[in-house]
Parts: C-alpha cells; sequence; structure tokens
C-alpha cells in the first residue's frame, strides 16, 4: 500500500499535465491560443496566491511534527499550500471550462494526489484544500480576464 502513496504522491501529477495536454490538443485550433492563455493566467494567479498564502500562513509539514519519516522525502518546510494541489486544482479548473468530461477525471486524479499526499505525511488537509482554492480562483479569474479581452477585441474590430 505505502508504494501506491508514493507513486501516486509523487508522479500522478504528470497524469494530469499528460491530460491536459491531450485535451488541448484535441480542441479546435482556433481555441488553442485561448486555452492556452487560460492556462497561463491562471497559473499566474494561482501561483501569487500560493505566495501570498504561504508568507501570511504557516503550516509545518506532519512529518515535522510527528517526527517521523515521510514516506517521500521532502524538506522540512512550509507545507502551505500544497503545489502538487495548486498545480493539479489550476489545470482541472481550466480543463472544466472547455471539457468537462475530462476534467471530472481530472477531479477524481486531483483527490488521490491530495489524499495520497496527506497520507505520505508531507501535507495537511488544509494544505491540499488551500492548493486546490488557489487553483480554481486562478482558473475563475482567468476566465474572466480572457473573455474580457477577447470580447474587447472583437468589438474593437467591429467599430473599425
Amino acid at each position: 500500500m505505502n508504494e501506491i502513496i508514493k507513486i501516486s504522491a509523487e508522479y500522478l501529477i504528470y497524469v494530469v499535465i499528460a491530460i491536459e495536454v491531450l485535451a488541448w490538443w484535441m480542441v479546435k485550433k482556433e481555441d488553442r491560443i485561448k486555452i492556452a492563455l487560460l492556462i497561463i493566467i491562471a497559473g499566474i494567479i494561482a501561483f501569487t496566491l500560493r505566495t501570498i498564502g504561504g508568507a501570511l500562513y504557516y503550516d509545518p509539514r506532519p512529518f515535522v511534527v510527528e517526527h517521523i519519516k515521510p514516506l517521500i522525502p521532502h524538506a522540512p518546510d512550509n507545507g502551505f499550500p500544497s503545489d502538487h494541489a495548486l498545480l493539479s486544482g489550476t489545470l482541472t479548473a481550466v480543463t472544466f471550462i472547455f471539457n468537462k468530461k475530462v476534467a471530472y477525471l481530472l477531479v477524481l486524479i486531483s483527490i488521490i494526489i491530495g489524499v495520497a499526499r496527506v497520507l505520505a505525511r508531507v501535507h495537511s488537509p488544509l494544505d491540499i484544500g488551500a492548493g486546490w482554492l488557489f487553483g480554481i480562483i486562478g482558473a475563475i479569474c482567468s476566465y474572466y480576464i480572457i473573455n474580457l479581452y477577447f470580447k474587447k477585441k472583437t468589438s474593437n474590430k467591429n467599430v473599425q
């Protein structure tokens, strides 16, 4: 069981990235730029929230508090928020905007990653939840920014 937790906690994030790339590649060519911008802007916003959140709140990693060896090697630094949850949450939320079926699969994988990181004792549930929340906020903000930009761009073309 520990091997499954280790693999899920460390490497399942690459499955999320691969699925995101495939989902992106399967959309219409003209939508790829919009989705790439969604991902980039959502990532910037989520990473900014993560940086601010990590500076304002310190959550020691469970293995540090419990004085045990974690299932996967990790520095004994601030666990808040989880970078794995941040990335999986951001990509899942962005995918939900353009492909709900694939997004549901990513939700399941993200939950497995989050649970595995808690079981590996490198994160608390709060770290995981905050990572997902910051990723979702990043995706929502990105969605509105992109829509405003493309709406403004379209209306400027109509004026000319």
